[in-house]
């Protein structure tokens, strides 16, 4: 992937390809999880947005749809890459 600037990181196939991560926070229930960002470019596409509201459509939290309560209720963390990650 060559690199134009202004860079966008606005989908999940460009979030893979610099590496960088993503976790999401349930304000429900306030469970966290890592996001395997791979796994879900596969599962969704690589085109697939990554921000917030492209994400909250397919991601929701399991214990709390158990509980019945607002499953979707959700805030999402970019994790950018440090310089030593870089190397």
């Amino acid at each position: 992937m060559t690199m134009k600037f202004p860079f966008v990181e606005d989908t999940l196939g460009k979030k893979v390809a610099i590496g960088s991560g993503l976790s999401v926070d349930c304000i429900t229930c306030r469970r966290h999880v890592v996001l395997d960002v791979p796994a879900l470019a596969r599962r969704l596409g690589d085109d697939h947005g990554c921000m917030h509201w492209d994400l909250v459509k397919v991601l929701f939290c399991q214990p709390c749809r158990d509980a019945g309560r607002p499953d979707r209720n959700l805030v999402f963390t970019n994790h950018a890459l440090t310089p030593d990650q870089r190397r």
